[in-house]
């Protein structure tokens, strides 16, 4: 990735934190950069931010970041930016290219030299594709790697691209995509969060594009019984449709994959339809509701003030469902990782630690699955909105699994107060009619939503001060 670009982004990142003065040397020591790089990136950073943004530096007092909380947000015109990059451009030509590009061509495309396209590779095989498990050739650049991590890494890429807005797949309808996962939401009863449905479309593009150009996934399955998981039906309805749509050749692995990534996706089920989902599971795979039922008996004795109702129960069966499957693509538990990991391992220690120890009494019963960091961190989050969680009116959008928006719920009465109600359901679409209809007054979102009849507070997955300082001020207005 384009250093000046990583820079910007971390020093970005950092002074959104919080609305006031950061010293010098607290960003030096914090971004690992120099004073006088930074004074830089400041003067660069200025002339590409909107007029909504602006940072000020002050002798002797430091650099603040001034962002009006209803204009652009941080991570809009990050993308922007990092669509511009060489990294973006040059990952681009590898989806369309196909490595039938020489890499005098793809230097050329790039305006720069050979040679320094050349040691660009070699750091990107070091630094940026490693964590991927891919790499790039040089005589005709292409990705080379597990297929799955591949689409993966394409898939994160263009989700960092195109955050809220934009389609970079010509040819492709993502209004027709769009409208299949609907089709599926549908038949299975539950709505996928708004990010989550977005990605799956870029997802189906990327599938599209890697499998017309004779990239197909090879996948044995492990020991999954995918015929039995109650996404195989829709997946293969799903499968059909796009094979005939971009006439593919849409094979039993890549039907086992689609499956696995519209069921590993985020989704929220209505209420009063967990317990019929718990059902469908426990019928299908009995192995499933043994190991789901063993982890709710440890949490429970390791928790004894868990609420370990309906909601609970169903989390955990979806946290079973995801794991079995994640453990049956190798390549899929190889690069799972979440972001929120640092935060709940500092700020839920002993409640990260409790977990960890359960997942380990509960691996004795069950030596055959495998976990991760990725895998602690999503149940310590189920724990977490678990001992907190209360019903609550009000509205509440984070891209994220369910139970880490009950715990952003959460977190924010603590730090607000009784003065703000706080809902956490998903509903069919944000349209003005709906939230009128709903009487909500303000949004809290971690996504830009298009609603213009009330006001948007923009926060980060874990709101910062900054954050809950500007969800104060909605009160007084």
């Amino acid at each position: 990735m384009n250093k000046e670009y990583s820079q910007l982004k971390s020093l970005l990142h950092l002074l959104d934190r919080e609305e006031r003065w950061f010293t010098f040397a607290e960003i030096e020591k914090e971004l690992g950069i120099s004073g006088k790089s930074v004074k830089r990136m400041v003067e660069e950073a200025s002339s590409l931010l909107p007029a909504s943004m602006r940072i000020e530096v002050s002798r002797g007092r430091g650099i603040i970041f001034h962002r009006d909380p209803h204009g652009a947000t941080v991570q809009e015109v990050l993308a922007a930016l990092f669509r511009e990059t060489s990294y973006f451009r040059l990952m681009q030509l590898m989806l369309t290219n196909n490595g039938e590009a020489s890499a005098e061509e793809t230097a050329e495309a790039l305006f720069m030299s050979f040679s320094s396209f050349k040691k660009w590779i070699i750091r990107l095989n070091r630094e940026e594709l490693r964590p991927f498990q891919l790499r790039m050739t040089y005589s005709s650049p292409s990705l080379k790697g597990s297929e799955i991590h591949i689409r993966y890494f394409l898939w994160k890429l263009y989700a960092e691209a195109y955050p809220a807005a934009g389609w970079p797949f010509p040819g492709i309808d993502d209004c027709l995509l769009d409208g299949w996962v609907t089709e599926m939401e549908r038949e299975l009863g539950f709505i996928y969060f708004l990010n989550s449905k977005r990605s799956l479309s870029f997802l189906m593009a990327i599938v599209v594009e890697r499998v017309r150009r004779g990239h197909l996934i090879q996948l044995n399955g492990g020991n999954y019984a995918w015929d039995r998981n109650v996404f195989y039906g829709p997946a293969n309805r799903l499968s059909k449709k796009m094979a005939e749509r971009y006439r593919l050749n849409m094979t039993s692995e890549e039907v086992c994959f689609l499956q696995s990534m519209f069921a590993l996706s985020q989704y929220h089920v209505p209420d009063g339809g967990h317990e019929s989902i718990g059902q469908v599971r426990a019928q299908e795979d009995d192995e499933a509701s043994r190991m789901a039922e063993q982890l709710i008996s440890l949490l429970k004795d390791s928790f004894p003030l868990l609420q370990s109702g309906e909601r609970f129960r169903a989390e955990v069966g979806e946290f079973i469902d995801k794991l079995r499957i994640e453990h049956a693509i190798p390549e899929l538990m190889a690069v799972s990782r979440s972001h929120l990991t640092s935060y709940v391992e500092q700020a839920e220690q002993p409640i990260f630690k409790a977990v960890t120890e359960v997942m380990e009494s509960w691996g004795k019963s069950f030596p055959a699955i495998s976990y991760n960091d990725y895998h602690l961190t999503k149940l310590a989050f189920i724990i977490c909105s678990g001992l907190k969680y209360r019903s609550k009116k009000a509205f509440l959008i984070v891209g994220e699994e369910f139970s880490v928006r009950h715990y952003v719920a959460n977190l924010i009465k603590r730090e607000i107060g009784d003065d703000l109600t706080i809902e956490t359901s998903i509903l069919h679409g944000l349209t003005d009619e709906i939230v009128a209809k709903h009487r909500i007054d303000f949004i809290i979102s971690t996504i830009p939503v298009a609603v213009s009849i009330i006001p948007t507070v923009i926060v980060s997955t874990i709101p910062t001060k900054r954050d809950l300082d500007n969800i104060r001020q909605e009160l007084l207005t």
